[in-house]
């Protein structure tokens, strides 16, 4: 994805231990897609939809060496109604960085597709540990962090533990990761290989999820890349929730000509239905990414 960079020097001003009230020079890119879709949905499943706003998308990056922050502003397909996020905002000081990710180490082991799943994360009763978090990067292949839910209704938040740990053999990539808080844990392992045009990813994650009664989880998460060519790029995943005993696959096939990107994608399977998704569906389309 082609990035613009902006002019460089922005006023920030530190907020809670973050920063302090000098001026730091900062890079800000904005990167963002646009376009026009058409969705087809399974019998029972959704009404088919032309649309011009769901895909449309701007991020905001800014770096000022010591913070790092990711401000999302998203279509919703209704109108000209857009959704706004503060995906990542934390603080950097050499291997420590602290603030929120969007995410959790528990995952880091994860490799490929991650349409449907993208490894057993740690959620309680209350949240996920998405928003606060405190990392280590012990080696460039270990990670270690203290991650916390958020407070909701009588729940106050928990702090847990999370580590990560990526080998590249050069043939493949290998990885182990999981944590815990609360009730919830969480443990995930990644394979991938690299031959010729062809990625193949294979991961596994099992846990528990909940507050006192907990969920048992268990997934199986496999995807093929395939770059057929320069310009097109083959991609299926295949995802199961091996507790439930229900599986889903995604299916995307993208052909980028000059400043278009034109593509085919297709949603099926349990996973992905009307019940325990956004429905089985199939969607063609063209976008301009930047």
């Amino acid at each position: 994805m082609k990035a613009i960079k902006l002019a460089s020097v922005f006023a920030v001003s530190a907020v809670a231990a973050a920063v302090s009230t000098t001026t730091f020079a900062a890079d800000a890119i904005i990167t963002g897609e646009a376009g026009v879709e058409y969705v087809s949905y399974g019998s029972g499943e959704g009404n088919d939809a032309a649309d011009g706003t769901n895909l449309s998308e701007l991020e905001l990056h800014v770096d000022t060496g010591v913070v790092y922050a990711e401000l999302e502003i998203a279509g919703t397909g209704t109108d000209e109604d857009v959704d706004i996020g503060l995906e990542k905002i934390y603080v950097k000081q050499g291997a420590v960085s602290f603030g929120r990710f969007d995410g959790t180490v528990a995952t880091g082991s994860f490799f490929g597709m991650d349409e449907i799943y993208g490894g057993v994360d740690l959620v309680t009763g209350s949240s996920d540990t998405d928003s606060t978090g405190v990392r280590y990067k012990v080696t460039p292949e270990l990670t270690v962090a203290l991650e916390a839910t958020r407070p909701a209704g009588t729940e106050d938040s928990e702090v847990g533990f999370a580590a990560s740990y990526v080998k590249d053999f050069g043939a493949f990539k290998a990885g182990i990761s999981g944590g815990s808080v609360g009730d919830a844990n969480a443990v995930n392992v990644g394979l991938q290989s690299v031959s010729g045009p062809a990625t193949v990813s294979l991961n596994y994650g099992v846990g528990e999820k909940g507050t006192g009664t907990t969920t048992d989880r268990e997934q199986l998460t496999a995807s093929v890349a395939f770059a057929a060519t320069d310009a097109l790029t083959l991609t299926l995943e295949f995802s199961s929730e091996l507790e439930q005993e229900i599986d889903g696959t995604y299916f995307v096939a993208e052909y980028a000509a000059g400043d278009l990107t034109y593509y085919v994608e297709n949603y099926a399977g349990d996973l992905t239905d009307a019940t325990n998704g956004d429905g089985n569906r199939t969607i063609v389309g063209v976008k301009s990414v930047f």
